[in-house]
């Protein structure tokens, strides 16, 4: 796989842009793309899923740019929503109602109704209430609905809590017990359409094994369905593949996708089904980067802080899971390392990037990059403190592009009354 960031001359690289001069030139913090990765990821999905009948789809949650989204389509994907302002986003976008599935567990009745009278490919129904809204909306409506039932496998996943979701502590998904009998009534229904199985065990998986359980499990009960006589033309097989957020980011190329998926999908050759999966961070997550500046270096009788431009209001990853980011300077000098901490200005002890990191020694107006931030980086951004959301751009080789400006404070005053 082609290296997308990487240092030459001392310098970090995006494809054969020069960074340094990039962020001199450009207000920090920013996030940046690179255009070939996405497109690298996205065609080894496509390539994993060859010789069946197979469509992934892109999950919003990870990164909604339009930009980005408008790229991956164009990809040949489909989109995986998990709110109404999410499926909104998707047919701007210019996705297929078709190729659009609608997860999440606490959908309204509005967002519901948006999705069947968009109709889109389905809606993978979470819970027997949630059952019944979706067939009092589609009996309303008399639009035939597409639902998938998510199971909840009870499959550990190797992943921090948060971010688990297939074991039955978790609040996703509804056993395969309750979910039979509403199937059998689906299929009964006029304004149902039942077409399978939705499955999602967690998120940053790095290992084969829990999807390969998966779908065991899920080959398992495709057979039982259809012994019973009941239509199974659909398994969602959710997404969870994980990227290299280690220091070897900007080093060496880690690529657990290919490997991962495609032993996921090869289990369910000769099974006549088509596929769906929905990946977001292995889309995108390695794909970008958190630029940010430098602007004090602090000692105090037991650390030593770096203070840069960018906070958790950015990149809430690391205070929320703590997660670690690789992060490098743009340009090396043969300077010692330091044992620092990398922390924001928001006014939260929380508010960190690394902790106890080894670095490359830095300077005030130093740049740094921080690693693995293209997916839930700018999705799950907010304007705590009160600092507007900041821009976004898309490198192709040595060309750039703006896809998002960023806010200024007037914007935000702007939604208020005063």
């Amino acid at each position: 796989m082609e290296k997308n960031f990487y240092f030459s001359e001392n310098i970090l690289h995006a494809e054969n842009l020069n960074l340094q001069e990039f962020a001199a030139n450009h207000p920090t913090p920013f996030y940046l793309y690179s255009q070939s990765r996405i497109e690298q990821n996205c065609q080894a999905v496509i390539n994993a899923g060859k010789g069946l009948d197979f469509l992934p789809c892109f999950a919003l949650k990870a990164n909604y740019n339009p930009a980005l989204l408008k790229l991956i389509k164009n990809m040949g994907f489909g989109a995986d929503v998990v709110s109404g302002g999410e499926l909104v986003f998707a047919l701007k976008a210019g996705f297929a109602p078709s190729k659009i599935v609608f997860a999440g567990v606490g959908k309204t009745a509005e967002e519901i109704r948006l999705a069947i009278e968009s109709r889109i490919h389905s809606i993978n129904v979470e819970s027997i209430e949630e059952f019944k809204v979706v067939q009092k909306i589609a009996e309303e409506l008399e639009i035939l609905t597409g639902i998938a039932f998510r199971i909840n496998p009870d499959i550990e996943a190797p992943t921090h809590d948060y971010i688990a979701t297939g074991k039955h502590i978790n609040k996703f998904g509804i056993t395969f017990e309750d979910a039979l009998p509403l199937y059998r009534a689906a299929a009964k229904h006029p304004w149902l359409k039942p077409v399978g199985l939705h499955i999602h065990i967690g998120s940053q998986i790095l290992e084969a094994e829990p999807f390969l359980k998966a779908a065991d499990y899920l080959i398992e009960k495709v057979d039982f369905l259809r012994d019973q006589g009941l239509p199974v033309t659909v398994l969602d097989l959710g997404g969870g593949i994980g990227i290299d957020y280690t220091e070897d980011f900007f080093e060496t190329t880690r690529w657990p996708l290919p490997q991962i998926l495609s032993a996921f999908v090869a289990r369910f050759k000769g099974l006549e089904i088509k596929l769906l999966a929905e990946l977001g961070r292995a889309i995108v997550g390695d794909a970008g980067l958190l630029i940010t500046k430098v602007l004090y270096k602090k000692q105090t009788p037991l650390k030593k802080f770096v203070i840069v431009d960018a906070g958790m209001n950015n990149l809430l990853r690391p205070s929320l899971y703590r997660a670690y980011h690789p992060i490098v300077p743009l340009l090396r000098r043969n300077a010692p390392a330091e044992i620092v901490d990398v922390v924001g200005p928001v006014c939260e002890s929380g508010d960190f990037f690394a902790q106890d990191r080894k670095l490359q020694a830095v300077e005030q107006g130093d740049f740094l990059a921080i690693g693995g931030a293209g997916a839930y980086g700018q999705a799950l951004a907010s304007n705590y403190n009160l600092r507007p959301l900041i821009p976004e751009y898309l490198v192709k080789d040595t060309k750039v592009k703006t896809i998002f400006k960023g806010e200024r404070i007037e914007q935000i005053a702007q939604k208020f009354e005063w």
